[in-house]
C-alpha cells in the first residue's frame, strides 16, 4: 500500500514537472498589430523596426482595421494620402504641394496584441495671397514661393530640398515647414525677379504655427505702390518703405 502511494505521488510529480516543462515561452512571439487607418483615401501605410528594416508595406483605398504581425520591439508606422509614400515624399521642383495627409509614429509593440487609431493630419497650407493696386502700366504681375523643404522624410519631418512654385491666380499650397526653414516670396515681371521679401518670417511674426497637428490655410493681402509694401496677415501687418519698380 505504502509502495502504491509513492507510486502515485511520484507520476503526479512527474506530470506537474512534464506540464511546466512544456508551457509555452511567449516572449519570441509577434505581436499582432491592428491599424486603425483613418484619413482621405486611397492611403498608403508602411510598418518598420526602428532600426529601418521594413516589415509591411501597402495601401487601401478608404477608413478601414488592418492587422499585421511585427516583432515585440519599437516600431515606426507612417500612413499619407495625397501622393506615394516611396523614400518618403518628395515635391518635384516648379510644383505646389499636393494635398498632404500624414501619421508618423513610434510605438512598442512588446505585448501580445496592440491596437493603434492612425489618424491621417492635414501637412499642407493652402497659400491664398491677394495682390492690391499693382503699379505701372498695367503689366503683368507674377508671384512664387520659394523656399528649402520639399516634402516629407520618413521620419515624418520636413524634407530638405529645393521648392518653388508659382502662385497662379495667388493661390499654392506649401508643405509643412520647420520653425528655422527658409521662405521666400518673388514678384515677378517679365520672368525676372524684381523684388524678394522674407515670407517666412512674415508667417511666422503673424503667430502662424508650422508644428499644429492639423495645419492651417493662410491669406496675405499685399498692397503695392512704387514706394510701398504692406503685408497683412490677420491682425497682423507689415509696411516698407521702398522703391519697387515695375
Amino acid at each position: 500500500m505504502a509502495s502504491r502511494r509513492a507510486f502515485l505521488a511520484l507520476l503526479v510529480s512527474f506530470l506537474v514537472t512534464s506540464c511546466a516543462a512544456v508551457k509555452e515561452d511567449r516572449r519570441d512571439c509577434p505581436c499582432e498589430l491592428a491599424l486603425h487607418l483613418s484619413g482621405p483615401g486611397p492611403i498608403e501605410y508602411r510598418v518598420e523596426s526602428v532600426d529601418g528594416e521594413v516589415l509591411h508595406v501597402g495601401s487601401v483605398q478608404r477608413d478601414t482595421v488592418i492587422y499585421r504581425d511585427v516583432p515585440r520591439s519599437r516600431v515606426r508606422i507612417m500612413a499619407v494620402s495625397g501622393a506615394p509614400l516611396r523614400d518618403g515624399i518628395h515635391i518635384p521642383y516648379g510644383s505646389e504641394s499636393p494635398p498632404l495627409y500624414l501619421y508618423h509614429g513610434v510605438i512598442s509593440a512588446r505585448s501580445e496584441a496592440l491596437r493603434i487609431n492612425v489618424t491621417l493630419h492635414k501637412n499642407f497650407c493652402r497659400l491664398t495671397l491677394v495682390l492690391d493696386g499693382p503699379p505701372g502700366d498695367g503689366e503683368p504681375i507674377g508671384i512664387s514661393v520659394r523656399g528649402e523643404v520639399d516634402g516629407i522624410s520618413l521620419d515624418g519631418r520636413p524634407a530638405p530640398g529645393s521648392f518653388s512654385c508659382n502662385a497662379v491666380s495667388g493661390v499654392c499650397s506649401l508643405p509643412r515647414q520647420s520653425p528655422s526653414d527658409r521662405l521666400l516670396l518673388d514678384i515677378v515681371m517679365e520672368d525676372h525677379v524684381v523684388r524678394t521679401f522674407a515670407l517666412g518670417t512674415y508667417i511666422r511674426e503673424a503667430g502662424y504655427d508650422w508644428a499644429n497637428a492639423d495645419l492651417e490655410d493662410i491669406t496675405i493681402h499685399i498692397s503695392l505702390s512704387v514706394t510701398h509694401i504692406r503685408f497683412q496677415i490677420g491682425n497682423w501687418s507689415l509696411e516698407q518703405c521702398i522703391s519697387v519698380e515695375i
